[in-house]
């Protein structure tokens, strides 16, 4: 299988104008921006005049489901911009649509198409003048976004990081929007799916059998308590629609981005939206709707959304060059779960070595205040398929809502985070 690399600069000017006006005119930042930047990533990490974070941190912070907004020491980037439960007012999510607007990140990065996760990033991208950086597939999505939001002949500036129709793992992407910061490689790989067979090496852990008509996979219960906790407010897409397009093949394209630092002990961190079946190299189906039998829309895979085991290890590979990761954010939800429990995501875990793991999708498919389900269910399954405790990330486990908005900081030049010597 045949590999490309190239390389992708940075074509937004409003993200050039932005980082100069917070570093050369002050007195002109909005405060809206400190405001917003203190709100997502911790006030004792922000400039209140300036609107800078702290240059010598990463720092992510979870903004529902899979979507996290990123200081990358100062650079602020949104990875997905899907919002569970956006409401016209701060609620069981505390925050609105405009603070992500005045966060002014220079950049917004999409893991997939589907609407739980590229919701409201033409929006976004349309506003501050920012590029979006996804598949070319999900990218005809975030045009037709930006017609429907801002009117005829109105387009984002959405960045086409792999060719159309390309196999996953055979383009590796370099990403230069952080640079001189950060190196970002970008390739694709494969969305969770319910397609896989049954994996009989290991018993799969199913922590809710699936009950017909009460609880299918992957089964998952809500805290009864949560409605009367979070009250539903006025949902903002009673107001203002800045949803994705369900249309074209999009959707379950999914990217894997590598972040890694020059300097400080090359702190390498890696962010997936989703998790699929590596050992026989499946994903979500992606056939032409209305097609009997089905016809796939991508080559090389199947009607069952399956490219086959020798694709799965290409991407185990390439997963494994890229390391050592020190910090793995990656789904732990999986279209799988019913079938093979979470043993995608101790799989891709496996590969990543990461030395610590921050779950994600926790708030769709799976549903709000299912989070502590899947933490027991993950944990099971590193029994069950064998994997020792010192070869087990250390886990920093997400929880809605108490976790919304909490920054979660390392510091790059820690010798935790010590390396043998690599070229830049």
């Amino acid at each position: 299988m045949c590999m490309r690399i190239r390389s992708i600069g940075v074509h937004a000017l409003g993200a050039v104008l932005l980082t100069a006006g917070l570093h050369a005119n002050a007195a002109a930042v909005d405060p809206a921006i400190a405001a917003a930047r203190a709100k997502v990533f911790g006030p004792a990490h922000v400039n209140p005049d300036t609107g800078e974070v702290s240059k010598d941190l990463v720092i992510i912070s979870w903004i529902t489901n899979a979507s996290f907004a990123a200081s990358v020491k100062g650079r602020v980037v949104l990875l997905d911009t899907f919002v569970t439960r956006l409401e016209v007012s701060p609620g069981r999510t505390p925050f609105v649509i405009q603070d992500l607007v005045d966060l002014h990140p220079e950049a917004i990065f999409l893991g997939h198409g589907h609407f739980d996760h590229a919701d409201n990033a033409a929006y976004i991208a349309g506003k501050l003048g920012i590029p979006i950086y996804a598949s070319t597939e999900t990218c005809d999505n975030m045009q037709l976004d930006a017609v429907k939001i801002f009117g005829a002949g109105s387009s984002v500036n959405c960045i086409d990081i792999t060719s159309r129709g390309s196999l996953p793992g055979s383009e590796v992407i370099k990403i230069d929007q952080l640079e001189p910061v950060a190196t970002i490689h970008a390739f694709r790989h494969l969305h969770s799916t319910n397609t896989a067979p049954q994996d009989t090496t290991f018993p799969p852990v199913v922590v809710h059998v699936p009950v017909s008509g009460a609880c299918a996979p992957p089964c998952n219960l809500a805290d009864p308590r949560d409605a009367a906790l979070f009250p539903a407010g006025t949902p903002l897409s009673t107001v203002l629609d800045i949803s994705t397009s369900r249309t074209g093949f999009g959707g379950p394209i999914s990217i894997y981005y590598s972040f890694r630092l020059h300097g400080d002990n090359h702190f390498t961190f890696v962010w997936h939206n989703t998790t699929g079946a590596l050992r026989e190299g499946c994903a979500l189906p992606n056939n032409v709707p209305g097609t009997s039998p089905p016809v796939p829309s991508q080559p090389g895979q199947n009607a069952l959304g399956c490219f086959g085991p020798a694709v799965g290890q290409k991407l185990a590979s390439l997963m494994q060059s890229m390391g050592p990761t020190d910090l793995e954010i990656g789904s732990v939800v999986s279209l799988g779960y019913g079938i093979n429990g979470e043993r995608d995501i101790v799989d891709y875990n496996t590969h990543i070595a990461p030395k610590v793991f921050i779950p994600n999708h926790l708030t769709a498919v799976a549903v709000e205040s299912s989070s502590l389900e899947w933490k027991v269910g993950y944990r099971m399954e590193q029994a069950t398929m064998g994997i020792p405790e010192s070869s087990r990330p250390e886990l920093l486990w997400l929880v809605d809502p108490n976790d919304y908005l909490r920054p979660l900081v390392f510091d790059p030049s820690d010798a935790r985070w010590a390396k043998p010597e690599q070229d830049d």
